[in-house]
């Protein structure tokens, strides 16, 4: 049978199942149905790794594999669609009411007489924001008995959503004004001038604009020497600061090639080369002062943020596997490029990558203990290490005594830098350390800082990857999602409001929640490992700033994908770095509210107008 004809079977033979009165046996049907839902995992693993062993076989007689295909099921493990849902009943939309052509014919249909629908034209397209405004309005036009008759089906037919529009004109601001004169061979001879109808347009200018600059020239024959006139700042090197700003405007906000940059640019006149692109996207001259401004907007942030979320992604560069660390959250995004995702790697970055350092002490033992490192490998540290901090020389050099063997011990040596180096780390003063790391539950970031806050949606989404076969299973598994959006949205509702006497009430509640058990061995298997997670997934209730999903770094693992959709990799460590630093400010003005194209080229043309990202993210950070 296939799986379709196995789960239309299921379904057929439900309602006897339930019919059965007799509970022993029904108990005994549901584990049978627990057995069969197993059996059915255990054959779907099976089946994917019979399929990845032929693929691998016909590849190596020199034939393809299976296509890669996507199957079109129209399911998404995408929890956003529930997220959505769950906030929006914090805040129902507004309710108005409007009787429209469409909504009248529709009454029509309902056997309203055409006298009565004639009258309510009088009220077409009028907008109420009430039930009884609304209802005011339509017994004045077709009296209270009528009102009184057809009042129910008027409201269920007039009801309508508001929507939050903004208006389009508003902040547009006017370049240039042109009156349109009507022509006057049309006009009738009685026509009177009435004056102008104002219709804005919007429109812009693009194209290419050189310029001769004569500079000055004096000679001074006392000192044998000439003066020249220097060219205004951002018109040095022969390119002036608008193809200077749209090249990396080009590329990094409109994400544009750098071989679409050069057509883009030759189409308007501009006599231009590949090479020079090139360099005002990657030279250190150029990219220099986006580096500094990264950095420096990446230092406050860490220092006025009570907490970060965080992220990665894969990436190339220069043909070689990396990782894109994103770190962000309402103030700004950063973006780091690193060869690794370990929790040294993490942490290099929470400390600003300021030099590594690593310290022995009670805590350090504490984190070994917890790593899984044997009690006499502890020990044997414990009575060898210094007392005092390390830099990675001298740690190097002491592990290696402790180790001398290189090809053992690998693992253990690790885990001993990285116990050494959190201890270190958590030695800071308190506006030196991070201490809420808002993160999915991946090793790297756990244990770095005092709280961490662990991603609702990704809890959503363990959930949502379950795809039973058993009816019975499918009807629990929904309960569950609806039980659980439910909750978040209570959460959200504390966000909002938060108040103490909520706190034990939303922690009972999360007890309950995650005790529940289906009698589906996999969703109960994913409830109690949720239920376990509850410190990190409630650190909402003590913080409640704290957001529950990690939405904001994934944004910028996306933003980073999009990149890699135009430029697959970077190719030396001048363009990478130049590429995080665009990034990262980019994001960050957009997060401040801050024109992205006005701060590249305030910066080109070095006029600072524009504040420094770091002093708008410490006062964002004061309010």
């Amino acid at each position: 049978m296939t799986l379709h004809e196995i789960e239309k079977r299921l379904s057929e033979l439900q309602p006897e199942f339930a019919a059965i009165k007799d509970s022993g046996i029904s108990v005994l049907i549901t584990e049978l149905m627990a057995l069969l839902e197993s059996c059915y995992s255990i054959a779907t693993v099976s089946t994917v790794t019979i399929q990845q062993l032929k693929d691998e076989i016909n590849r190596l007689k020199g034939e393809y594999g299976k296509a890669k295909i996507k199957a079109d099921t129209g399911s998404s493990y995408s929890t956003e669609k529930e997220r959505k849902a769950a906030e929006a009943s914090l805040a129902p939309p507004e309710i108005g009411f409007k009787l429209t052509k469409d909504k009248l014919k529709a009454l029509g249909e309902k056997r309203i007489s055409r006298d009565v629908l004639d009258m309510l034209a009088g009220i077409k397209n009028k907008k109420y924001s009430s039930e009884d405004e609304f209802m005011s309005a339509v017994t004045k036009v077709i009296g209270k008995g009528r009102a009184d008759r057809y009042g129910k089906l008027l409201l269920k037919y007039g009801r309508y959503e508001k929507r939050n529009r903004k208006n389009k004109v508003v902040g547009i601001e006017i370049d240039r004004t042109e009156k349109c004169e009507i022509d006057k061979s049309i006009l009738p001879a009685d026509a009177v001038r009435l004056g102008y109808a104002d219709n804005i347009v919007q429109d812009i200018i693009i194209k290419r604009d050189n310029i001769m600059l004569s500079k000055e020239i004096y000679y001074s024959p006392s000192q044998h020497k000439t003066f020249m006139a220097e060219v205004p700042a951002g018109y040095e090197g022969g390119y002036g600061p608008g193809i200077k700003t749209e090249i990396p405007v080009m590329k990094y906000i409109n994400n544009m090639s750098e071989p679409k940059i050069l057509e883009a640019l030759r189409s308007l006149g501009v006599v231009i080369s590949p090479t020079y692109i090139s360099n005002r996207l990657t030279s250190p001259t150029c990219m220099q002062p986006f580096i500094d401004e990264k950095n420096d907007l990446f230092r406050t942030a860490l220092e006025v943020s009570s907490f970060l979320q965080i992220d990665d992604t894969g990436c190339r560069v220069n043909g070689t596997n990396q990782y894109v660390h994103i770190l962000c959250n309402h103030l700004f995004t950063a973006f780091f490029t690193a060869p690794r995702k370990d929790r040294l790697t993490v942490l290099d970055i929470l400390r600003n990558f300021e030099p590594r350092c690593f310290v022995f002490n009670d805590e350090t033992f504490h984190l070994l203990e917890i790593f899984n490192v044997s009690d006499k490998t502890i020990d044997k540290i414990r009575h060898s290490a210094d007392i005092g901090e390390y830099d990675e020389k001298s740690l190097e050099d002491f592990l290696s005594e402790m180790f001398p063997n290189p090809e053992k011990g690998e693992n253990t040596r690790t885990r001993i830098a990285e116990a050494a180096a959190i201890a270190h780390y958590h030695q800071g003063n308190e506006n030196d350390i991070v201490n809420i790391l808002v993160a999915d539950d991946a090793p790297q970031f756990k244990l770095l800082t005092t709280f961490l806050a662990l991603c609702w949606i990704h809890m959503g989404r363990h959930i949502k990857k379950l795809n039973p076969i058993v009816p019975q299973f499918k009807k629990e598994l929904e309960n569950f999602q609806n039980e659980f959006w439910t909750y978040y949205a209570k959460l959200r509702a504390y966000q909002k409001s938060p108040l103490d006497a909520e706190i034990k009430k939303l922690e009972k509640e999360f007890d309950s929640l995650f005790s529940i058990r289906t009698g589906y061995p996999e969703l109960d298997e994913r409830i109690e490992k949720i239920g376990n997670k509850k410190k990190e997934l409630l650190t909402v209730l003590k913080y409640p700033e704290v957001p529950l999903h990690n939405n904001g770094s994934e944004h910028g693992a996306r933003t980073q994908k999009r990149r890699e959709d135009v430029s697959l990799q970077t190719k030396s460590k001048n363009g990478t770095m130049a590429k995080d630093a665009m990034m990262s400010n980019i994001e960050t003005c957009r997060k401040l509210g801050v024109n992205a194209r006005d701060f590249i080229k305030d910066r080109i043309l070095q006029q600072r107008k524009i504040p420094k990202l770091e002093d708008l993210i410490r006062a964002r950070a004061s309010i």
